[in-house]
């Protein structure tokens, strides 16, 4: 669905940018160019940043995909969410007011938009126009009615460090702030560290598209689409889902809702998919008897399609 498309971009992108800071080394491994060095790691830094704002921007496309599908009429809107839609539409009509001719004749328009059954296509909800602090974000999460209850990720250690998720993009911000001014950077990282990084921020960036995608199951209840006839006969262990027969097209690193009832538990990862022994990176719908491990405990739970 809408999220699980956006955040296959976002991961298509910064599987790119990872791609280049590996090429990118060792094209210039032999340089002892002092510059040229300087100039690398400062792309890398840029590129990073760049990948986090472009996941957020395609997180909130996936959202106002599904908001505007699920409400025709933006006055259904829960009413906290009604409100920052407002909110947000009303500074962006400000803005335009404060514009030049061309931009204070669109105001009018903007004002009918608001409330039309477009209103997802035009409304400013979900933009993000400051830099990606931890706490912009968080703000920019709480735009949808998600709670701090449902952040507690921000303060965890990411895998394998002492520091947080958040630690680790506000870091970035820092680091790429004066370079995007054209400042030298300080210190230069190894690629390899430039990598785990990235990692890190991708990790920030895939936590905040799995609570968006949790939060607009729970709070909306859209209809469940499940991912394959599951095989109840067979055990492969709690963190892998013998399928029957797959329903959609499922690619590692998808996203699905594990779901029992009517109780929306948890989003787990694709891990892997297997099938007649062999391995796939991506199965097509009507494909037979298919392993598919997920970054979660399913516990017995239904797989299904994420918003």
């Amino acid at each position: 669905m809408y999220l699980n498309a956006a955040w296959r971009r976002c991961s298509e992108q910064f599987d790119e940018v990872s791609t280049f800071i590996d090429a990118s080394n060792a094209a210039t491994r032999s340089s002892s160019s002092p510059s040229i060095r300087s100039d690398l790691y400062g792309g890398w830094v840029l590129l990073a940043y760049a990948s986090c704002q472009f996941a957020l921007g395609e997180i909130g496309k996936g959202c106002m995909l599904f908001l505007g599908g699920k409400y025709s009429n933006p006055n259904d809107l829960p009413e906290s969410v009604l409100r920052a839609h407002e909110r947000m539409s009303f500074e962006a009509v400000r803005r335009l007011s404060e514009g030049d001719r061309e931009e204070q004749s669109q105001v009018r328009q903007a004002l009918r938009d608001m409330y039309s059954k477009d209103w997802a296509s035009h409304s400013s909800l979900l933009k993000i126009e400051k830099n990606v602090w931890p706490d912009n974000v968080r703000e920019w999460l709480k735009r949808l009615g998600v709670d701090d209850g449902d952040l507690t990720w921000m303060s965890q250690p990411v895998p394998g460090s002492s520091e947080t998720y958040a630690s680790r993009l506000k870091e970035l911000v820092r680091e790429r702030n004066p370079i995007a001014h054209g400042q030298v950077p300080a210190e230069l990282l190894s690629a390899q560290l430039m990598q785990d990084w990235l990692s890190e921020c991708r990790g920030f960036m895939e936590h905040c598209s799995m609570t968006l995608e949790l939060h607009l199951t729970r709070a909306h209840e859209p209809r469940l689409r499940s991912i394959g006839v599951v095989n109840r006969r067979l055990t492969l262990g709690n963190r892998t889902l013998p399928l029957l027969k797959t329903k959609h097209a499922l690619r590692v690193g998808d996203h699905i809702l594990l779901s029992s009832g009517r109780e929306r538990k948890r989003i787990a990862r694709i891990e892997s998919i297997r099938s007649q022994g062999s391995s796939y990176g991506e199965v097509l719908a009507g494909h037979e008897a298919v392993a598919v491990g997920l970054s979660k405990e399913h516990q017995g739970c239904g797989a299904f399609l994420v918003p």
